[in-house]
């Protein structure tokens, strides 16, 4: 059967293979796109831990650093203060 634009409606078998073809490829294609993000979401929860617990590393770190500093500088005054050349100077 034609019609009037020439075009043919008989519906072969690869035509329906084709299409149940795509079909399933476009299935599988969603799926493997969900499972990829899904694994995407689990490593960044991962790299978001792991990364909070380097913050929190480098907060102590820093808070230990500026402890020392604070102390040297208690000491540095200490020594520094009594020191007579140092009074008339200021």
């Amino acid at each position: 059967m034609s019609n009037g634009n020439q075009l043919n409606r008989s519906v072969s078998v690869g035509h329906i293979v084709a299409t149940v073809g795509l079909i399933i490829g476009g299935f599988t294609f969603i799926y493997d796109l969900r499972e990829s993000v899904a694994i995407q979401a689990f490593q960044l929860e991962t790299v978001e831990g792991r990364l909070e617990r380097v913050v929190a590393r480098t907060d102590d770190q820093f808070g230990e650093i500026m402890d020392h500093l604070i102390r040297l500088e208690e000491k540095l005054d200490a020594m520094v203060l009594p020191n007579p050349i140092y009074q008339k100077a200021q």
